[in-house]
């Protein structure tokens, strides 16, 4: 009967870590991809202005939010999945 409870509480436990690692990986996506965002917004909007050749190719407002929500994107989901990774290893050898 008590292997059942300590694998429950155990089960239980590696639940919680896991909903406590993804929420972290969340907000470090969020926070990479914010940061991405604005660094990748400025460059655009300025060479938009500045270079005749991106004003002709990136001239309609859907050009320049396809790069930079494509850019935004990408950096959320790596910093997440990097995250990720960092706490499965640091559980990992904290469990062992």
């Amino acid at each position: 009967m008590s292997d059942k409870v300590t694998s429950s509480s155990h089960l239980e436990h590696k639940v919680a870590m896991a909903k406590q690692s993804s929420h972290e990986a969340a907000i470090a996506g969020l926070k990479a991809a914010a940061v991405t965002a604005v660094c990748t917004a400025i460059p655009t909007f300025a060479s938009v202005r500045l270079s005749k050749w991106a004003r002709a190719s990136l001239g309609n407002p859907v050009a320049k939010t396809v790069i930079i929500t494509y850019a935004a994107g990408m950096a959320y989901f790596i910093a997440g999945e990097k995250k990720v990774v960092e706490l499965s290893r640091k559980n990992t050898q904290h469990l062992n």
